[in-house]
Order: structure tokens, then sequence, then C-alpha cells
């Protein structure tokens, strides 16, 4: 069957579920065009994931999304254990409630709630998911990625040619197998139940109930804006019984010991088993794995759908720069540095959650019932789940994690003074303390100088892009206002992908006679100079995903354009442009692709020229087609790879 149509886009994103669709957002709102295909032919209506972390609903206040994400579901506040009608402990949510977050809490959202949010702000964006769109196959060039879609039943189908692919279609991910990436780990021996029902008790809508009964553990936990209830039913034996109302009556009435309440209502009923598998790479050539097709845990954290959604912001904005030709292709290697790595700490943690919660062994219930009573251990279990520590200070993109450290890498002198001249030990040891490279970068209150309109940081990221923050320390000498003007002139005049200054003032009003016309954030209780350790003139690069990439102290311009230099100048196939002052100049690529998503274009064929490198193709029904010509991909064979 030869292609009918063929078009062409920026970004080609398989699979339209909360990570696909926060990628899709993400490219769009910096002005990168992609089109987003998925075979279902609606969204789905069933709850499926639920829980949404603190870090997540971050990313979603900056995508501009997380109001109408918070009006879709509510906190759940305490977990409460039972050993038939005996609270054995109450897991508290107080830990969570104590962190440094506008989000403090754990968000109970059904994952078709989510979806809908994002589907509105793609619109917004000027997007769309094309459905009833299957991906047949695709292979790779030099330049481009070629995949063959198929149009819902019909014997249409579409050529697609995209600078670059990536696969957010799920655990079952057909880019991940006709890409040949193992998939390793392994399957839990318990089977699992779950319905949605309503049950007409008392208990508190607030929290989760769970009972450990010998025969399997039974846990039933409030649906947010709904009647129902979510039942989560654990299974020894291998035969699983017919789903049906009457068979969770009797689990409910067998495991709690309640023959009074009755179930009604069902919505959804399953059975399913838990994997626990990754992969062990997240990029082959120009083609990218997120979500749940680069990695599957247990549900016990709620990890899952916030893991991906950080995939595709970690993602979204390297894949940005580099189509718009700001930034080399290398930048890309930093996705799979970053998220592999927390991928696999998920993975450990989940899999801990799953054998203390789970297992009968006597070692494992004196976890549950001693160790996790302890405020500190449940402090300690909220702040691990949150994701708010997830850091990226091992990847290349974060060089040092200190003020010395920053000014060795740089062959700076150890900066012992202020840049104001006097002696700072105690300044270097505050900024010491502050969020280090990689670090994720705090919220805090300011107030716009020229406005005086309350403002947070996190208000001012929304802009897409980097943001630089030049802190004034507690002195506020003429010599180190003149420092930081020259360092926000000389970082607004770089060619390239543009960064947003702010000077923050420690006062209430900015001082008298400061020349700046950008923007200028007081902070005149001193809580952002504490919270980053800036006494002293000092200053943070924030990269577009909320992360801290560069900071310095004293606060100079030199390290942070050679890091800038370094680390993001020279687009691919252009000269090397670390010698030029500025991130980049933008300019096209062969990989840049200016196409709108729905249309359609013949690109020239100079345009696609290059060596096909690999081509992996999947037929609809799943199974593999072989290799046309051309080398297999790197470590991985078109026809290979394992299924699951």
């Amino acid at each position: 069957m030869r292609p009918t149509a063929k078009h062409e886009t920026d970004v080609l994103i398989v699979g339209a579920g909360p990570t696909g669709l926060t990628l899709a957002c993400e490219l769009l709102r910096r002005g990168v065009g992609c089109r987003i295909v998925d075979k279902a032919a609606s969204p789905a209506t069933t709850s499926r994931a639920l829980g949404l972390q603190p870090r997540t609903l971050e990313l979603f206040d900056a995508m501009g999304v997380v109001d109408r994400v918070l009006a879709t579901g509510g906190a759940v506040t305490d977990a409460n254990l039972y050993a038939g009608d005996r609270l054995l402990l109450t897991l508290s949510a107080a830990g969570l409630r104590n962190l440094d977050t506008p989000y403090p809490r754990l968000w109970i959202t059904p994952q078709a709630s989510v979806e809908r949010p994002l589907i509105e702000r793609l619109l917004e964006l000027g997007g769309t998911v094309e459905r009833s769109r299957e991906l047949e196959g695709f292979r790779q060039t030099d330049s481009s990625v070629i995949a063959t879609v198929k149009h819902g039943d019909s014997y249409e189908t579409e050529e697609i040619l995209a600078g670059w692919l990536v696969g957010c279609d799920g655990a079952r991910s057909r880019v991940r197998k006709a890409l040949g990436v193992a998939f390793e780990g392994d399957t839990y021996e318990e089977r699992f139940l779950l319905a949605d029902a309503d049950v007409d008790w008392s208990r508190e809508r607030d929290r989760t109930h769970t009972w450990f009964p010998p025969d399997g553990m039974f846990t039933v936990f409030p649906l947010p804006g709904t009647s129902q209830w979510r039942i989560f039913a654990v299974l020894e034996d291998e035969t699983v019984p017919p789903l049906s109302l009457e068979l969770f009556q009797r689990l409910l009435s067998e495991r709690t010991g309640d023959v009074e309440t009755p179930l009604s209502n069902p919505t959804w009923m399953s059975d399913f088993t838990i994997n626990r598998r990754m992969v062990d790479r997240y990029r082959v050539e120009r083609a990218f794995l997120a979500g749940d097709a680069a990695h599957v845990h247990s549900p016990f954290g709620a990890q899952g759908m916030n893991t991906g959604i950080q995939d595709a912001c970690n993602l979204g904005w390297k894949l940005a720069l580099v189509v718009q030709g700001e930034a080399s292709e290398r930048l890309l290697d930093t996705y799979e540095e970053e998220r592999l790595p927390v991928a696999r700490r998920v993975l450990a943690q989940t899999d801990t959650n799953t054998r203390v919660l789970l297992s009968d062994n006597p070692v494992m219930r004196f976890l549950r019932e001693r160790v996790l009573t302890l405020d500190r251990v449940q402090a300690y279990a909220a702040r691990r789940s949150s994701q708010l520590f997830i850091n990226y200070r091992s990847s290349s993109l974060s060089p040092s994690h200190g003020g010395t450290r920053i000014a060795k890498s740089m062959s700076m002198p150890i900066p012992w003074a202020r840049a104001s001249g006097t002696a700072g030990l105690k300044d270097l040891l505050r900024f010491r303390g502050g969020p280090r490279a990689g670090d994720r970068a705090p919220d805090g209150p300011s107030i716009r100088a020229a406005s005086r309109e309350k403002t947070s940081l996190f208000r001012e990221f929304r802009v897409p892009g980097f943001s630089l923050l030049l802190f004034d320390g507690m002195d506020h000498t003429e010599t180190g206002y003149a420092n930081l003007l020259e360092v926000a002139r000389r970082v607004e005049g770089l060619p390239g992908n543009p960064i947003k200054t702010h000077l923050i003032v420690g006062a209430d009003s900015a001082p008298e006679g400061l020349d700046r016309e950008g923007s200028v954030l007081l902070d005149g209780s001193g809580s952002l100079h504490e919270l980053y350790g800036a006494s002293a003139e000092s200053l943070y690069l924030v990269r577009p995903d909320g992360y801290v990439g560069f900071r310095g102290r004293p606060a100079e311009v030199e390290p942070l354009i050679e890091y800038l230099r370094s680390k993001y100048a020279g687009a691919s196939g252009g000269e090397d442009t670390r010698h030029r002052e500025g991130i980049g100049e933008k300019r096209e690529h062969p990989g840049t692709l200016r196409g709108q998503a729905g249309g359609s274009a013949e690109p020239a064929s100079s345009k696609w020229s290059g060596s096909v490198r690999a081509v992996c193709m999947v037929d609809a029904r799943g199974g593999r087609q072989a290799s046309v010509q051309g080398r297999r991909l790197e470590g991985g064979d078109a026809n290979g790879g394992n299924e699951s």
C-alpha cells in the first residue's frame, strides 16, 4: 500500500496520553511545530492513573493549566491502615504540607481529567490531537524521520516527514519495539483487581482506607468530584474470577469484616498484573522514548504519570532549542543522561513500597505497623514521593555544585571576597547552602518594582525560556549595582535564545537612580535572598524547565557566558559558535521543518538527503517487516527487541 499523502512537521509525537500532550504543549508554546497522533478514536474516559505530585503541579503552573487541573480533583490528606475493624495507624500527609512549594499536597484526579485540560491547552496553542491515526512504521535518515501512519480502519495512509520522533505510546510502545530497544525487568506474581463504584458508607473522603488481611491487601480511596471510590484488591491466586460487582462485594466483606456496606453503580472494572521494566536508552538517532514507553512500575507511590510528564518537560525545551537552530544536537543527549537515572530510582522506590505493603513477611509487617508510624519516617516518605527533590546535579549541564567549584571550573580565583570588596566567608557558606546547579529552583514571593504588583518567581518563570536571577546581596553598594546592571546588559544583548533577566533587590523599593528598564523584583523581607543563599551579590541561571543550570558568586558575567557557549551554542551542521558571545545564532538546520499540523507540503529532495541509517517497520498487526537497505540501529536490530 502506497501512502496517499505526504506531510511534514518539526516533531511527530506518537501517543496522546498525559506525556504526549505535555510534550506537544511544551513545543507549541515555544513556537515549534508538531503533530500528535493517537490510534484511539476518542480520549480515554476511565480513571487509570490518579495522583499528581507537587512537582508536577508546579510544572502545570508554568504551562498555564494548573488551575484547570486542580478544579478536576481534590487533595488526599491521610491514609488509614486497618487490621479488621482496628485502626493500626494513620499515614499523615503533613510532611507534604511542610514542603516549600505552592502545591504542598498529593492531588487526586483521574488521568482522563488530567488529559482534558491538556487537550484544551493544546487547542489554545494551535494544536490538535489527530485520532484514529496508527503508526505503521518509520525509517530514519541523517536529517529526518519518515513515518507511515494509517488512518482508522480505512486503507488510507500518509507519510509524515519529521525532524524528530517521540514515542509516548505506552508500555506496549510500537516505537520502542521498532527501535529494538530492550524493555528489561520483571512482573510481580500477584494479580490485582480494580473497580470504580459507589460505596455507601460514612468513612472520611479525605483519605484512603487500607486493610491487610492474610489473603491480600484491600484498599479503597475516594475519586474527587464524584460519589465514587476506587477499590483495589490483591489476589494471591493465579486464577482470577470473572469480574463483577458481586465479586468486589464479597472481597469487601471478607477482607474488611464489613458485611453491611453495599456497593453499587460500577463504572469500570479491571484485572491486571504489575510490571517493573525500563529501557536502557531513551534515544536512538532522531527517535526518543518517554513516559510508559520508557519505564513502567508499581502504582504504589503515585509516581508513574508524574514521571512521564516530567520526561516531556525535560525533553521539550531541549528539542525546541535544537529545532530552532539555537543549540547543538548534543544537547539532546542530556535527556537520557538526566532522565534515565530518575526512572531507575523511581523503579527502586516503588518496588520497595510494593514489597513493604504487599508482603506478609514478619519483617515487612513490622515495618508497616511500627516503623511507618514514626513522624520522621512519614515525613521522609512524603518528601521522596513529592518529586520536588529530583535533581540533575550529576548532569553535564550542571558542571559544578557551588561557588568555589564554579570558580575552579572556569579557571578563576576562589571567590573569598564580595564583589563590593569586603570579605565574605559567611556569605560563601550561605551561598553553598543555596540551590546547587541541577537543583529545582525554589519559588518565593516578590513585588514588581515598576507596578508594585505582587508576584512570585514561579509566575515569572511562566514565560518560556531561561531566567537569570541577579541578587544584590545585603550591602546595596553603587559598585555592586553597576556590576549587576552590566551583567544584565551583556546577557540581554546575546544573540539567539532570549534570557529574561530579573534584578532582585533586597529592599522595599528600588535604589534611587537605578537605571534599569527591565524586570526589577523587590524582596523586602529578604526571603528570596535567604532561600538562594544570596547574602552577597550572586547570580542564578534557571533553565526553561525550572532547574538551576548555573550559579555564581560573585556575580560575574564571563563565567556565565562561557557556560552558555559551552553548553548551548552551535547549531548542528554549522560552524562552531562556542567562540562567539551568545547561546547560538538562530538558523535553519537539516532537522528543522516548518510545516503546520495537518498542512501538506512536498519537501525538496535536497532537504531530505542523507543516507538511510536504519529503517524499522512495524505493520498494522503489530508484527515486524524486514528492515530495508541501510545499516542497523546501533545497539539494536530492526527485527529484534523484547515484546511486552
